[in-house]
């Protein structure tokens, strides 16, 4: 898994980064990225709604059922 620095290009921090100290970019969260990976498997059997809540409750940082489509499919 790539966990370098992503140059920010909007003002959404996507979810799995936080903004870093240089506002420039930004830096991976280690267990925000593991668990996005443990939902896609969960997304076999699960729809995105019930996922979504679960990676809310998992990570406690909210993530909507459009966003972690948006959030998958562009993987």
């Amino acid at each position: 898994m790539n966990l370098a620095k992503i140059k920010r290009k909007s003002r959404t921090i996507p979810f799995g980064y936080k903004l870093a100290e240089d506002v420039v970019y930004l830096e991976p969260v280690q267990s925000e990225l593991e668990a996005l990976e443990e939902a896609k498997k969960f997304l076999k059997t699960c729809s995105y709604r019930e996922v979504a809540i679960w990676l809310s409750a998992k990570t406690k940082r909210y993530i909507s059922y459009v966003g972690l489509r948006k959030r998958v499919t562009r993987d």
